[in-house]
């Protein structure tokens, strides 16, 4: 059967559908209120359940993120207690993404080889964060937080963060904070067989032209 047809004086003909192996990019944003409150009173170190299973994903980007003022260190040992945060006031925060951390730390006080694959992230806070002020990052207008992975992750249904500051990496300490909830916004870069951009498109071309 012949699909080809006149378009104003020119013969076209929908294109042969054809399957590419090619990078999606998906988002997903991350709200420390979403968190189940029985299991994780605190926000300090949460579980979130992903609203679909990512699959091949080559890469996460932090593009974005907004967290209240006021942060409070949190001890290590159940029962979990307010603490102040120890040290000198930090200049940045760490997130902490279990399994998904590509970024080596070296040890306080010179210890041996440090933590490789310590941190996910990594937040500069200015000095009245403590205080008063919230903070609001983007990697538009700051350093990039991305994250690759080869071979790239099979299946991504559920994410653990954990916050805290770069000493606290020895204690197993945490920060959380009282009031108010933080949000993380991620770029996810997922590897997909699917049709390429052109098989839905009309044309009197019956052959693609090869990528250089």
């Amino acid at each position: 059967m012949n699909r080809a047809f006149d378009n104003n004086g020119t013969i076209v003909a929908p294109s042969r559908p054809e399957k590419k192996l090619r990078l999606v990019k998906k988002y997903l944003m991350l709200d420390s209120g979403d968190r189940d409150t029985t299991k994780h009173e605190f926000n300090n170190d949460v579980v979130y359940y992903l609203p679909r299973v990512y699959e091949n994903v080559v890469s996460i980007r932090l593009m974005a993120a907004e967290f209240p003022a006021g942060p409070t260190g949190l001890s290590a040992i159940p029962p979990l207690t307010a603490k102040p945060i120890p040290g000198v006031t930090p200049l940045y925060i760490l997130v902490d993404a279990e399994g998904l951390n590509k970024t080596d730390e070296c040890a306080p006080a010179a210890e041996r080889s440090g933590y490789p694959d310590g941190y996910f992230a990594k937040i500069p806070i200015n000095v009245k964060y403590l205080n008063a002020d919230n903070v609001f990052y983007s990697d538009s207008s700051q350093q990039e937080n991305i994250t690759n992975y080869y071979p790239p992750i099979g299946k991504l249904d559920r994410m653990r963060v954990r916050m805290r500051t770069h000493s606290q990496k020895a204690t197993g300490e945490t920060i959380y904070w009282p009031v108010g909830e933080y949000s993380l916004s991620l770029e996810l870069q997922c590897m997909e067989n699917s049709f390429d951009s052109f098989s839905s498109f009309e044309t009197r071309i019956s052959k693609r032209a090869e990528s250089p």
